[in-house]
């Protein structure tokens, strides 16, 4: 029995190696994984459009959002598609920007004396639970070395991985910028 062919030829900290797709020669090393990070790009304008109009006395809260999703997007494509020089660091640097937002939001709020999630409903919070659990379950599952890696596959659970933490960043908008129930 022969041994597969490595995925990821080249230094073990090539940019995408863990990602379970086989990086490939050419503009897109890892074309599913950088065309799935266009969902964090097609959220922040799904964001925009959701919230912009009620969230009035917020439109700078949401145009800080929507601009750091839209590069967690970006970098991510550049992360995995043509991985230019800095490509690691437009990938990494905004991720915990976002993550801050939107954690640091509702506690800036709270001790303003605002409420600090005015969107916050129990069917918001079971989507975002539920989001979140199927995104790390993608994330566990596209690692490469995960049993359930195919670096071959059309089908990457660590795109799989951008597509639903995108979802769930509309759903923290939902939560942090449109008041009231949903509609």
């Amino acid at each position: 029995m022969t041994e597969p062919a490595d995925p990821h030829p080249g230094p073990a900290d090539r940019m995408g190696c863990s990602d379970c797709e086989r990086i490939r020669d050419g503009w897109l090393a890892q074309p599913v994984n950088a065309l799935t990070s266009l969902a964090f790009v097609g959220a922040a304008g799904l964001v925009l459009a959701r919230t912009w109009r009620p969230a009035r006395d917020r439109r700078g809260e949401v145009a800080a959002y929507t601009a750091i999703l839209a590069l967690v997007g970006l970098g991510s494509v550049a992360f995995h598609g043509p991985q230019p020089p800095g490509a690691r660091a437009m990938h990494d640097v905004p991720i915990p920007v976002l993550l801050g937002l939107a954690v640091g939001t509702p506690l800036i709020r709270r001790h303003r004396g605002r409420p600090p999630l005015p969107g916050w409903d129990r069917r918001r919070g079971g989507t975002l639970a539920t989001t979140v659990v199927a995104a790390l379950a993608s994330y566990a599952g596209g690692r490469t070395g995960a049993p359930t890696c195919d670096p071959d596959s059309p089908l990457q659970l660590h795109g799989a991985w951008h597509v639903l933490s995108a979802a769930g960043f509309v759903v923290v908008a939902d939560i942090l910028y449109r008041e009231g129930a949903h509609e």
